[in-house]
């Protein structure tokens, strides 16, 4: 190949890299904003998982303090009915 024709090579690849120069900065750009707000939301997931985990441990010790109550409540039950004539 002629110097010519390596002339016309390097500028038509120079001229593709200035066409698709900026478009490629505007999509990594672009790129990068939409991994920032997926690593923010997957964070925000994380924090209500914890919270609903929580939130179900809340509910199970509720639940078994109101079961402690209704056996309380029956031995009551039981020992005022013997108690009455």
């Amino acid at each position: 190949m002629t110097i010519e024709e390596y002339e016309i090579i390097v500028t038509v690849v120079v001229a593709a890299l200035l066409a698709f120069g900026p478009w490629m900065l505007m999509v990594h750009g672009k790129l990068a904003v939409l991994v920032a707000k997926t690593a923010e939301l997957c964070d925000k997931m994380e924090k209500a998982a914890e919270a609903q985990q929580r939130l179900w441990q809340q509910s199970a010790d509720h639940e078994a303090r109101l079961d402690r109550h209704d056996v309380q409540i029956g031995y009551l039950d039981e020992r005022i009915r013997t108690i009455e004539p």
